[in-house]
């Protein structure tokens, strides 16, 4: 698409803690041009006021014979403190695990169960606190809390180590195909600070609303073997009703 650049300016507002609160998104991903798969996300109202968010992804049905993919996460976040848990359901190709994540200030705790050639294999591993990490979806939301005037950084766990996260501001782009019509976007490159197994080896851009909302209307992830992107392509406001055909609410 089309877009037009300009300088940042002032930063937009901050929003209130649980204005994500019934917000539905769904995204189309694409490899290569090609549409691959789905990814959809939905908001509720959790125990004691926390903000419980679902995802799901899955594959196109023409990509099914190749590669499968069914995957389910779970999230429950207060701004104030962070991640409280995190539960994965990963069903991907022959690769099957579940996890349940607890994070407190008395540590952080992972029960885990993956499917073998034996079956079904169940262990728990413990990792020191870490005071208000993110997992790998609340991330997203407290990112779009933040003014992206400048760079920061902030921690998440995503299941066997805490990492740093930092989000840096680009220029402006108004996009001219996205799904809520001409729109002003923000763009941010995430970097992760981490070595090993979970070092990054793209680039990983998200183009987020300019104004108080900060909804993400595409992702890409650039790699030496092709792009993904994520395009949004239906949204519900906080408080509107889920359309029938979604896996959400409504």
């Amino acid at each position: 698409a089309a877009v037009a650049a300009a300088a940042m300016p002032a930063p937009a507002s901050t929003k209130a803690p649980m204005a994500f609160t019934g917000e539905y998104m769904r995204w189309e991903v694409k490899y290569m041009g090609v549409t691959g798969g789905f990814a959809e996300a939905w908001t509720e109202t959790g125990e004691g006021g926390a903000m419980v968010t679902t995802g799901i992804a899955r594959n196109a049905p023409w990509y099914e014979r190749i590669y499968s993919i069914d995957d389910r996460v779970r999230s429950t976040w207060d701004p104030a403190g962070g991640s409280s848990a995190y539960d994965t359901w990963f069903r991907e190709g022959k690769f099957q695990q579940d996890q349940e994540m607890r994070l407190s200030d008395a540590g952080i705790h992972v029960d885990r169960r993956q499917l073998g050639d034996e079956g079904w294999r169940e262990w728990s591993n413990d990792y020191p606190a870490h005071p208000r990490a993110e997992d790998p979806v609340s991330a997203f939301f407290r990112l779009r809390m933040m003014d992206l005037a400048t760079a920061q950084r902030f921690p998440v766990f995503s299941g066997r180590r805490v990492w740093t996260l930092e989000v840096v501001p680009h220029e402006r782009e108004r996009l001219k195909d996205s799904a809520l019509g001409p729109t002003d976007t923000i763009v941010v490159e995430l970097r992760t600070a981490h070595e090993g197994d979970l070092e990054q080896r793209g680039r990983f851009l998200l183009w987020v609303t300019d104004d108080a909302r900060r909804v993400p209307v595409r992702m890409v992830v650039k790699t030496n073997v092709g792009n993904i992107r994520a395009d949004l392509v239906a949204y519900e406001a906080p408080g509107a009703v889920v359309a029938e055909d979604s896996d959400g609410p409504g």
